[in-house]
């Protein structure tokens, strides 16, 4: 019989991860996707591409548990999954190795590795994926044993079942086909197998017949509205992204990502890294040395090559972290063998190796704690609670970015708060936008020129000052003439304006909950943004009444907070250029020039600073480098006209102008200066 400690060591090593997990989960719904995802759980909704049907059935049942609130049960899933997958990781190291010592430090250096960590503490589809990639690993190995068929047909069974959850999973399918063919040829080359494993992996994606089912039934969140065929395909294959995501940057673009890439997973921890490719070289299975290899190869592949999204907001190396974890264990293991083969150092002296490998994870919970603690972390949802106290009852919010739709249709679906108000989403996700119009129309032009339309009609049909926009930027809006923009606390309303007028700014301030913004906790990029936007509206605030050094402390504050958001910079340098603070506009610019991959706004922004800064000529030229990376942008060429017309160059300033209507006809301003400055020029002669 197994001794006391060895017996229960695999639940424990649940159990303890738990209670850290735990400590350090998110309190509430969390930033970024995992609004979405618990609404779409909570609702039985359908999120986007490629709906994780299998995620929404598990996160209903978390959210059935009458314990705290909703993001609060769903972020207990990923809790949950998180700890299993560490245990599973436990036994197939211990499978492996044979060495308890060694299964528990590569375990619990994947728990406290802050990637994986991260991806405990909020509802997220990732936790999910990583447990799938180890159970599938593990199950692997069960079928090497002795390779029964019927070992096969599980396996088969659970792979269909991960890619209920999510389509990375096809990444691990080289190492797999290799296993398998080198391991029993014979298994799939018999069309009677080949027949019941195609059987065993096609029934569990029957489960996507959930999209068009809870479509049909008017779910509260339908993505896509997968219920055609053609929808239903574009919706599960990600069709509408892959064309951007896909094989769709420069070489020097994937260089740098696969350089940052790789830098990722190194950071992670070095010693993990050094003891996994000990592992591997001394793995004894050539075979299952390339199905490593394969692993990390295609995790690589998928990270560099089939993605563009940020590698800050997306942790897509988890497999690669899951087999160096597995990879280390083996390390380890071969370390202490031959410490305890020399017999140089004794029992005691083993102790101690063991000792210190058991530091390792020990060193990265200690150094990891402060960065993937979320306990404190009520951003988004204080977030959205204020932007709801701004707008009046029955009034209309116009919503933009996933940072502020998503938590904001988590409170209104999960929590039912403010259902008096109506909501929009600006790219038509979750709260499509009507046409209001009385007559109709045809659009030949872009989607934003679509959503221009549709935002005008809806500020003519709604009653005036009664239509908001939640907004990152809020120049990518265009009122309908005669309307303008005002700040409105974290938001923005829409007014009717005439010449002369001016108008009153509401302080909703004193109402905002905003300790999350103040509390001491490490924040992760899309924290940072919502925090960042909080600390600059309240300094515009500030100045607004007439208080510029609580205002310039609290713009200040925005830009270091999101340090490395380039469109906090743009917007802190042109605030700061506004008051003729140029030196330290000039700083944000350079300070965002180190982020931003679209040079065209760069161009743009610098030459608003010169153009602020009454160097006209240099804008002119930074305005005409914007122009030329974007020849469809109406802004661009706006802004190039009044900078030519400041240089005292105005028959290039009407050219620039008119390419700017041709562009965009809906700018009635600048229609008028040019008139007036045609009949200038006649007057002239």
């Amino acid at each position: 019989m197994a001794s006391f400690p060895s017996k229960y060591l695999a639940p424990a090593v649940f159990l303890s991860v738990s209670a850290v997990y735990m400590s350090t989960i998110c309190p509430t719904v969390y930033v970024g996707d995992s609004g979405e995802l618990t609404a779409a759980a909570y609702s039985l909704g359908i999120p986007h591409n490629s709906g994780y049907p299998l995620y929404c059935l598990l996160g209903k049942l978390f959210c059935l548990i009458p314990l705290g609130n909703i993001g609060f049960r769903a972020n207990v899933m990923s809790t949950f999954l998180g700890a299993t997958t560490v245990w599973l990781t436990y036994a197939v190291i211990l499978k492996l190795a044979a060495s308890r010592a060694a299964a528990l430090a590569g375990a619990l250096t994947l728990a406290f590795l802050p990637a994986f960590w991260s991806q405990t503490v909020s509802a997220e589809v990732y936790a999910l994926h990583a447990f799938f990639v180890v159970l599938l690993i593990g199950l692997l190995l069960w079928w090497e044993d002795s390779k029964e068929f019927y070992r096969l047909v599980l396996f088969t069974f659970a792979v269909g079942l991960s890619f209920g959850n999510h389509l990375q999973t096809v990444m691990l399918a080289p190492g797999v086909l290799w296993i398998v063919f080198s391991g029993d040829r014979a298994a799939l080359l018999k069309w009677k197998n080949v027949v019941v494993l195609a059987l065993l992996i096609g029934a569990p994606l029957l489960m996507y017949l959930y999209l068009p089912i809870r479509t049909d039934s008017g779910a509260a969140i339908h993505w896509g509205d997968p219920d055609t065929l053609d929808r239903f395909i574009a919706h599960v294959t990600g069709r509408a992204h892959r064309s951007g995501y896909v094989f769709g940057m420069g070489l020097w673009d994937y260089a740098a990502r696969a350089r940052d890439s790789a830098l990722s997973v190194l950071f992670q921890s070095p010693v993990i890294v050094i003891f996994a490719l000990w592992g591997w070289v001394k793995l004894h299975s050539r075979r299952w040395q390339v199905f490593f290899f394969l692993v990390v190869v295609f995790d690589f592949f998928y990270t560099v090559f089939l993605n563009t999204i940020s590698l800050k907001v997306t942790p897509f190396h988890l497999p690669t972290l899951i087999t160096l974890a597995i990879l280390m264990g083996l390390g380890t293991a071969d370390v202490l063998k031959k410490l305890e083969t020399l017999r140089l150092f004794g029992i005691r002296g083993l102790f101690v190796a063991k000792a210190a490998f058991a530091a390792i994870p020990g060193l990265l919970f200690l150094s990891n704690y402060f960065q993937c603690d979320q306990s404190f972390n009520y951003v988004a949802y204080e977030h959205t609670q204020n932007m709801f106290r701004t707008v009046g009852q029955r009034n209309t919010l116009i919503l933009d970015g996933d940072n502020l739709l998503f938590p904001a249709a988590y409170t209104r679906i999960a929590e039912r708060a403010r259902e008096d108000l109506t909501l929009y989403d600006r790219h038509g996700i979750i709260y499509p936008m009507p046409y209001l119009g009385e007559k109709e129309e045809i659009c030949c032009g872009s989607a934003d020129d679509v959503t221009t339309i549709l935002e005008q009609e809806i500020t003519k049909h709604e009653a005036p000052g009664t239509v908001f926009y939640a907004v990152f930027d809020e120049n990518t809006v265009k009122p309908v003439p005669g309307y303008t923009l005002i700040p409105a606390c974290l938001i923005h309303r829409v007014v009717k304006t005439k010449e002369n007028d001016g108008y009153r700014i509401s302080n909703h301030w004193r109402y905002y909950s905003n300790e999350s913004y103040f509390a001491s906790f490490e924040r992760d990029y899309l924290t940072r943004e919502l925090t960042a936007h909080y600390f600059l509206r309240l300094g515009k605030h500030l100045f607004l009444l007439g208080d510029p050094a609580a205002g310039l402390r609290s713009i200040r504050d925005a830009s270091r907070i999101g340090y490395d958001d380039y469109g906090i910079h743009f917007m802190v340098s042109a605030f700061l250029a506004d008051q003729g603070l140029f030196a330290e506009a000039q700083e944000e610019l350079e300070k965002s020039s180190v982020y931003v991959k679209d040079q065209g706004a760069l161009h743009n922004n610098w030459g608003y600073f010169y153009y602020k800064k009454g160097q006209y000529e240099e804008a002119v030229a930074a305005f005409q480098k914007a122009s030329e990376s974007s020849r469809r942008n109406a802004h661009y060429l706006r802004n190039l006209g009044h900078a030519l017309y400041q240089a005292g160059r105005g028959e290039q300033a009407v050219k620039a102008f008119r390419k700017s209507l041709e562009i965009d006809p809906n700018q009635a301003d600048i229609e008028k200066f040019v008139n007036s400055l045609r009949l200038g020029e006649k007057d002239e002669r």
